[in-house]
């Protein structure tokens, strides 16, 4: 029996691909010749893995847009929370990774146009990838440091039409509480939700070479990190450490 296709919100239209396409790399590229807009979501026949990346137009300054990816982690967070046990836990690294039961099972990923107009990027692609169930790989199952999977965590029953359909409706939701309330609810969510327990991705913090002593505390009002370094508070902007994160970044 196929895969059944997934429905979306009226706001989103789905695109789908081949489960070996790169998400990312097709919507960008996609967005940035304008043959997707606003509302467009690529999604990957890869039913193992949950990947997907959804194109939006912000209105709002590029200084603000990273913003809309913690929005993003929030919807998936309600989205899976709805489907799986309701003792499993759902928490946040900064800036993206997605953690169930301290494990990560994946992670977000915010890519915004160069290309800008009065200061606006002429888009952003929000983009999804985790683990639903394990592949083979030659590694036993839990001998990935701090790696797991849904499926490991108790979530088999969940198909990966059923959480693409809950994330998507989960994240216009969202879109509109922040698009109405701005970033504090979303911010609320956020670190209601933060785990710092686990060794954060290495590179996550780093500035200008690695530190140890680097603690994380918060966030400011746009979801940078403020960041413990010795005896001063720094501020690591998103976009920085997902640049950083995105150049080797798996699920390690």
């Amino acid at each position: 029996m196929e895969n059944p296709l997934p429905t979306f919100p009226p706001l989103l239209t789905g695109h789908a691909v081949s489960p070996d396409t790169d998400i990312r790399a097709c919507a960008t590229a996609q967005a940035g010749q304008g043959a997707l807009g606003a509302g467009d979501i690529v999604w990957s026949r890869d039913i193992a893995n949950l990947r997907f990346a959804l194109v939006l137009e912000p209105d709002v300054p590029r200084s603000r847009c990273g913003e809309i990816l913690f929005a993003g982690l929030v919807a998936f967070g309600d989205a899976a929370g709805a489907l799986g046990p309701a003792e499993n836990s759902i928490t946040y690294q900064w800036p993206s990774a997605i953690l169930m039961n301290d494990a990560r099972i994946g992670f977000a990923d915010l890519v915004i146009s160069d290309e800008e107009q009065d200061g606006i990027p002429q888009w952003m692609v929000l983009g999804f990838d985790v683990r639903i169930a394990p592949v083979t790989t030659g590694i036993e199952p839990g001998h990935e440091m701090h790696s797991s999977t849904m499926w490991d965590e108790g979530c088999g029953e969940i198909s990966h039409t059923q959480l693409l359909e809950s994330v998507a409706h989960h994240i216009v939701n969202w879109i509109h509480t922040w698009s109405e309330e701005g970033f504090k609810p979303v911010h609320q969510q956020w670190q209601g939700r933060l785990f710092t327990k686990v060794p954060l991705e290495p590179g996550a913090l780093d500035l200008a070479g690695d530190s140890e002593d680097r603690v994380l505390i918060g966030l400011d009002e746009t979801g940078n990190a403020l960041v413990k370094d010795g005896g001063s508070t720094i501020c690591i902007p998103v976009g920085v450490a997902l640049e950083r994160l995105r150049a080797g970044r798996g699920f390690q």
